[in-house]
């Protein structure tokens, strides 16, 4: 090999030429490069797009990508993705410029905030947002005594997730209905259930496992990044209750909170008839701060919600 390739130029043929360099050039900004003129009214013009890459992806991984920012499957055997400052900005103003919207800016599992466009010269688009760094970004697996503590993996955790949460009395006490698999499915899809935490009112959520079986998952809940507070919950398969594991993956999650996310106060609510939950943020050390009668309209009746808190001096 005589040295490495010093650009990748992407060449498309446009149609309807001066709507392409309008669109291109005046609506997304691409700076001229150059433009040239040749024999019987050739034109083209080269644009700067910035760092060139080439993503080559398999078959699964394109109906993969299209599954999570479009739902269904639309791009052909070449997309163009842009990178952008703000998704959702660009998206608007390339609308506005003629491009047809596909599918508005989704957060995508790799945290970046993605859109999909049909613009001009028959080119089918993605608009990609990095995302700031995150705030809390464990280590995973989170490994407890007899635990571990991963994301969610929706396919391989399925049956699990729906032996506990398809269930009258666990779901009597958490905001869901007992749910069947399609439900589960788009409720622990990846976009829906984030593995870090980059800004106030995110929440995480974490598969809780033992001996390779999934038997519950966790919450923590980011409220406020000038409070630095939070907010923890856990929901678990009764085959598996009254062994200790509700307690001790709520002890994971505090320590994220304070020692990873650095809260200074975390809270957890408990439905008053859910004893079982109170004594487990009791062996804690968490206080009992507030009831709060009759605060929820929830499942045809109203619910009284007890308050406990830890701070960040009582945990250390």
């Amino acid at each position: 090999m005589s040295g490495p390739v010093r650009q990748l130029r992407v060449v498309v043929e446009a149609k309807d030429y001066e709507e392409a360099v309008a669109f291109y050039r005046d609506t997304l900004g691409l700076p001229e490069q150059a433009a040239i003129s040749g024999p019987d009214g050739a034109e083209v013009i080269i644009l700067d797009a910035g760092r060139a890459t080439l993503e080559l992806a398999n078959p699964t991984q394109h109906a993969y990508i299209d599954e999570v920012e479009v739902g269904r499957p639309v791009a052909g055997h070449v997309r163009v993705a842009f990178e952008v400052d703000d998704s959702a900005a660009v998206t608007d103003q390339l609308v506005e410029g003629g491009a047809a919207l596909v599918a508005s800016p989704t957060r995508t599992p790799w945290e970046s905030l993605n859109a999909r466009l049909d613009g001009p010269a028959d080119l089918h688009l993605s608009l990609f947002q990095e995302l700031a760094e995150p705030a809390l970004a464990p280590e995973y697996p989170v490994r407890t005594e007899r635990l571990t503590l991963r994301p969610v993996d929706v396919e391989r955790d399925l049956e699990d997730l729906h032996a506990y949460l398809s269930l009258e009395d666990v779901c009597r006490y958490i905001p869901p209905v007992p749910r069947d698999r399609d439900q589960l499915r788009k409720a622990y899809a990846p976009e829906r259930r984030p593995s870090v935490l980059r800004r106030e009112g995110e929440v995480l959520c974490l598969a809780v496992e033992h001996e390779g079986r999934l038997i519950g998952d966790a919450v923590l809940f980011w409220h406020s990044k000038e409070q630095r507070s939070g907010e923890i919950g856990y929901a678990f398969n009764p085959e598996f209750q009254g062994r200790g594991f509700a307690t001790e993956t709520a002890r994971a999650l505090l320590g994220l909170a304070f020692d990873g996310l650095g809260l200074h106060r975390v809270i957890a609510r408990v439905d008053e008839r859910n004893v079982a939950s109170a004594r487990v943020v009791e062996r804690l050390g968490m206080r009992k701060e507030a009831v709060e009668r009759d605060v929820k309209w929830t499942k045809g009746e109203w619910a009284t919600l007890v308050s406990y808190a830890m701070l960040e001096d009582e945990w250390r």
